[in-house]
């Protein structure tokens, strides 16, 4: 296999890194839109607990710190494979110019006499 195939090879393979990480970027923004959402609302109940005391007094105070604690792992994990996949976008263009640049041949050094 000639060095240009391997090259185009490569960057074949880190364009669809790129593509994934872009997809699995955008169904965790939609995880944590919802987890996040849910925390909110869990955490306003908790901090102000005037709301399930006065206006909703079927919710157990209990059972919304047990979800808001529970939901508290996910929301973690899923926010550092975010920035995970997050980081790996902000990269690759400033990475691909790099190895682009390094594996084109410099044809300034080639003389005209």
């Amino acid at each position: 296999m000639s060095l240009s195939g391997k090259t185009n090879m490569n960057t074949n393979m880190t364009t669809n890194s790129f593509l994934i990480a872009k997809k699995i970027h955008r169904i965790l923004v939609l995880i944590i839109m919802v987890l996040g959402l849910t925390m909110a609302v869990t955490g306003t109940l908790l901090k102000y607990t005037w709301i399930t005391t006065d206006y909703l007094t079927s919710v157990d105070l209990v059972q919304v710190r047990s979800l808001h604690s529970a939901l508290s792992t996910y929301f973690g994990i899923v926010l550092v494979l975010m920035i995970l996949t997050g980081l790996w976008m902000y990269l690759y263009p400033p990475l691909k110019r790099a190895f682009a640049k390094k594996n084109t041949p410099d044809n300034s050094s080639e003389g005209s006499g």
